[in-house]
């Protein structure tokens, strides 16, 4: 008997923080009834990730060795490149998924093709300073959510949340605002679907995330200056539309 294609790929990218990565690998492997692949790119500067890879028993576990350019975004888009699937979602290695069902309901959801993504419901833990994530969803379900106000109230939150079809990546000239444009880009492709109930755990702000190792101040001029553009446009849309609701 031959083993089914995985129907869906999670590429989970790593920088050291093996005690978190693990947490993430056990939350996939306890998915049920759909065939995955799991890919770990790995930017680690030690052998710590690799190690702990070689001793899991997870089917479908790949390690690939990073893209080590220092951008953790073409690390994200290393794994995203190498998956098989048709169907996609990153995990960071400070997440995991609650639901054992979510990515088979994803997945579900995306034989709709009229269905460009499906957004999960989210759990994020402040850790080195109050999450605002419950506050930006709960606004942002007020005005129905629209693609348009995610540059100012990111109401998805992490990628976990976010599975989508294969064929998009993002964009290395980003860092600090990557998964929002992200995020945007694959809206424009179609509606979105979402499962409200508690997918998702993230750990919100804290100094293991990937990108913690990122200096804000190194970011590239057209990055701050672009989504400064679209923070001041998303928040007058956002009061507009808040306006209407209430009156």
């Amino acid at each position: 008997m031959t083993a089914r294609s995985p129907e869906l790929s999670c590429v989970v990218p790593a920088f050291g923080h093996p005690e978190l990565l693990s947490r993430c690998l056990v939350s996939l492997a306890a998915q049920r009834y759909l065939p995955l692949e799991i890919i770990v790119a790995d930017d680690s500067p030690t052998s710590d990730v690799r190690d702990l890879i070689a001793g899991l028993a997870i089917p479908k576990l790949r390690y690939l060795p990073g893209a080590r350019t220092g951008n953790p975004v073409d690390n994200w888009n290393l794994g995203l490149r190498t998956a098989t699937a048709p169907v996609l979602v990153l995990v960071h290695h400070d997440e995991y998924l609650v639901d054992p069902l979510y990515l088979r309901r994803a997945h579900d959801l995306l034989t709709d093709p009229h269905i460009a993504a499906v957004v999960g419901g989210v759990q994020v833990t402040g850790v080195n300073r109050p999450s605002r994530f419950a506050l930006a969803h709960a606004l942002a379900r007020v005005v129905g959510r629209p693609a348009w106000i995610l540059p100012s109230l990111n109401w998805i939150g992490p990628t976990a949340a976010f599975v989508f079809r294969r064929g998009h990546t993002f964009d290395p000239r980003l860092v600090q605002y990557a998964d929002i444009a992200f995020y945007r880009r694959v809206l424009k492709t179609g509606r979105f679907a979402t499962l409200d109930r508690l997918c998702v755990g993230s750990l919100g702000h804290h100094d293991a995330q990937i990108s913690a190792r990122i200096d804000p101040r190194t970011l590239a001029r057209r990055e701050i200056t672009g989504l400064a553009a679209g923070v001041e446009l998303a928040f007058h849309r956002t009061v507009l539309a808040i306006r209407a609701r209430f009156g």
